[in-house]
């Protein structure tokens, strides 16, 4: 009883202050789109989308999500590039080795290993 109270105590303080980070998984795109947190997939989600996860910082400095679907992304603010950052943010479930090839979206990357595709957010350097 008393590790689940420190526990939500943990979880309440970072969402107040916006400190640490927090991993989100949803079942289907859906799942995550109808969730509170749904902002933050900022339409990077196909609507066949499965096996949904998402670690972020809680200050917004950066992110990694993962998905599977058989649907190839794409975005019309996109480009094809060759891969050349890592997330910041480490995931046991990132493809190992991450792809060199994918597309770039503004601050964003995104790869395709299979049927996972993985995207991920760093803070740009000044």
């Amino acid at each position: 009883m008393v590790a689940a109270t420190a526990l939500i105590g943990c979880t309440v303080v970072q969402d107040t202050l916006q400190v640490g980070q927090r991993e989100f998984t949803y079942e289907t795109s859906a799942d995550a789109e109808e969730s509170s947190e749904s902002f933050r997939f900022q339409g990077f989600l196909p609507d066949d989308g499965t096996d949904v996860r998402l670690i972020a910082q809680l200050d917004g400095h950066a992110a990694v999500m993962r998905w599977t679907s058989p649907t190839v992304f794409t975005s019309e603010h996109c480009t094809e590039a060759t891969v050349t950052s890592q997330p910041e943010i480490q995931a046991e479930w990132l493809p190992d080795p991450l792809p060199t090839e994918g597309v770039a979206c503004s601050t964003w990357t995104v790869v395709r290993s299979g049927g996972t595709q993985v995207a991920w957010v760093n803070e740009p350097e000044e």
